[in-house]
């Protein structure tokens, strides 16, 4: 006769299916989490060629009012004293970014701001090309020397000229304002018995002292002695890509290795006038 309590039998897991479930969470875990933060880099990146893209447009309103004339990436007054940017120029289309001391917008913060920097203390995430925006004659280094500001009518091919690009952290507490433009930071040469060969266009230099960042010390001034290649040179942060911005208004992302320095970042006009009046550059 059965009886009336029956014996209820439960059946753990074994160790070996708790082995196999470990293993199978890992291999899922090991797939998906570089997904994720391919993912979450891509929205970082859209956010920041959004900001890009709007002070684009401030740069495109201010040269509108002034005859076509791009800003100063800076200049100097009060004896050399009070910094102005070219951020405090374009202020007045924009509103945006933080204030100095002076009340003077500085390019940190809001629109100029890239949450994928890995110095958000540092300004000028994103620079200028310093031949179409150079500094200006009051600035202390210049001598009272203006270099010559570009117009945009100069421009031959605008929608392929980088005017913007996402640039790489320095070591102390600032950045460059601007990228460097001039061939000998990107590219051994470009000419071949005197005539530019496309082959050799490219960006070879650039990638060998640049797309890199430094660690960022907000207690170290950046001076003349600790301006580094990273802040000077495009950096290819969001999944090798870098955000730029075209002469013709237009922001893109671009893979690295794909900037062509004569293609791309040669204007033979603005800061490079004086080179290319002395029939010397590009070599």
């Amino acid at each position: 006769m059965p009886s009336l309590m029956t014996k209820r039998i439960q059946k753990g897991f074994t160790l070996i299916e708790l082995l196999v479930v470990i293993a199978i969470v890992a291999i899922l875990a090991a797939i998906l989490f570089p997904v994720f933060a391919q993912a979450r880099e891509k929205a970082r990146a859209v956010s920041c060629l959004s900001n890009m893209r709007q002070v684009g447009l401030g740069v495109a309103m201010y040269i509108q009012d002034y005859d076509e004339t791009f800003p100063m990436d800076q200049y100097f007054t009060n004896n050399g004293s009070v910094q102005v940017m070219w951020s405090a120029m374009i202020d007045p289309y924009l509103k945006s970014g933080e204030k100095d001391g002076n009340g003077n917008a500085i390019p940190r913060g809001q629109l100029y701001n890239c949450a994928s920097h890995r110095a958000a203390f540092q300004p000028s995430h994103f620079g200028v090309s310093f031949d179409l925006m150079p500094d200006g004659a009051s600035c202390p280094w210049q001598n009272g020397v203006m270099e010559d500001v570009a117009r945009l009518v100069e421009i031959d091919n605008p929608a392929e000229k980088i005017g913007f690009l996402e640039k790489g952290a320095n070591d102390g507490n600032s950045s460059w304002i601007a990228y460097t433009p001039w061939e000998w930071d990107w590219v051994p040469y470009v000419k071949e018995n005197g005539q530019v060969n496309p082959n050799l266009d490219g960006m070879s230099i650039a990638l060998a002292k640049g797309d890199c960042d430094f660690i960022g010390n907000p207690s170290v001034p950046s001076g003349f002695e600790n301006w580094g290649q990273c802040s000077m040179l495009p950096r290819f942060r969001h999944n090798g890509t870098c955000n730029v911005i075209f002469l013709d208004g237009h922001a893109k992302s671009v893979t690295r290795g794909s900037i062509k320095w004569h293609k791309n970042i040669y204007i033979p006009v603005g800061a490079s006038k004086r080179f290319a009046r002395e029939g010397w550059y590009p070599y």
